[in-house]
């Protein structure tokens, strides 16, 4: 019965461990993809988008934006079904900061660019 309560223990430790990095890389992850595109132009991003590795394409993902009141707008990007990032972008077509919205995003990257990003208004229209 002892063995058995710990090799039990050991193969939880073993899960765990091989679940916590796992955890960490994806909010890296996340993070470092956001911040790769910081000032480079939106042209850049739509073409990346394109790839057939990407969740846009294989999705059938519509284009959506919507205004900022500061004359910027959004450009939303799908991650994942529950995960999109909220490019905010200048007049000059430049990706300036970003949003990660959704229950499959990690919380870091909203805190950490919400005092940088305008607060983002409701969509015009909707989607």
């Amino acid at each position: 019965m002892k063995i058995r309560l710990i090799l039990s223990a050991a193969k939880w430790c073993i899960l765990l461990l091989l679940l916590f990095p796992t955890g960490c890389a994806h909010k890296l992850s996340v993070e470092s993809l956001s911040n790769e595109w910081i000032a480079r132009p939106l042209a850049d991003l739509k073409q990346h988008m394109q790839s057939p590795d990407s969740y846009a394409a294989k999705s059938g993902w519509q284009e959506k934006t919507y205004p900022l009141a500061n004359g910027y707008y959004v450009y939303v990007e799908p991650l994942s079904p529950d995960c999109s990032i909220h490019w905010s972008v200048n007049q000059r077509d430049i990706i300036v900061d970003y949003r990660a919205i959704g229950n499959g995003c990690q919380r870091a990257a909203d805190e950490a660019s919400e005092d940088n990003m305008q607060k983002i208004t409701k969509p015009a229209t909707n989607w």
